[in-house]
């Protein structure tokens, strides 16, 4: 029905044209067929044309009526629910991942009595010499590490009297990983391995790290 009335309102636009070039009315009584239009053989174009109109408006509203109302909230609405749902079930995962994320490790229990054992290295060194590394594997057999699941901390100090805070950091780093490598050479479990960098105003100090034997305990 769409196209017809296209179709109808594109022949009275030609319609139109014609009447100014003085084309005979038979085009107007043409379209007049076509939308069932009531006119009358001796009528003028102009009449024709005018009772043609008034049939295409006619038929226009009947058209407009007998077409279903698209329910565009409903659909809206229904989008809409499953948006929200689709929302609330994010932020619950959301609110779960992070209730895990933020659960607490084992706290770390260190009194003045736990084993250490401090490593010295040379100036702008972060090699471990050889008898340091027998000093760490004898830590760990002696204080039976593997056996009872014990945290070693490791604390590298980097020397701040000189200005280059930024280097010296990164020198005690490379040394807390060096010591760190020797534990797990000593088959001591990685994540049972924490590693700390802490600044010094005390040149000496500066050039140890320091391991110390902790237990976990529940929280």
């Amino acid at each position: 029905m769409v196209q017809v009335l296209a179709f109808v309102m594109m022949m009275l636009a030609m319609a139109v044209f014609v009447l100014s070039q003085s084309v005979a009315k038979h085009a107007v009584e043409a379209i007049a067929k076509v939308v069932n239009a009531e006119v009358n053989p001796t009528d003028d174009v102009k009449k024709m044309t005018q009772a043609v109109m008034e049939k295409v408006r006619q038929l226009q509203s009947a058209n407009s009526a007998s077409e279903p109302r698209k329910p565009e909230k409903a659909v809206d609405s229904s989008a809409s629910a499953a948006a929200a749902s689709i929302d609330s079930e994010k932020l619950v995962g959301a609110r779960v991942s992070n209730a895990r994320s933020r659960q607490e490790p084992a706290r770390i229990q260190v009194s003045p009595e736990s084993p250490r054992l401090s490593l010295g290295f040379e100036e702008r060194s972060f090699k471990v010499q050889q008898d340091a590394a027998q000093s760490i594997a004898r830590l760990v057999d002696d204080n039976k590490v593997l056996e009872r699941g014990q945290v070693i901390m490791i604390t590298a100090y980097a020397y701040s009297g000189d200005g280059a805070l930024s280097e010296a950091r990164r020198l005690a780093y490379y040394r807390a990983m060096m010591a760190r490598k020797q534990l797990v050479d000593s088959r001591v479990r990685p994540d049972s391995i924490r590693v700390n960098v802490n600044d010094t105003a005390d040149r000496e100090k500066g050039l140890t790290v320091e391991m110390v034997i902790a237990d976990k305990s529940a929280n």
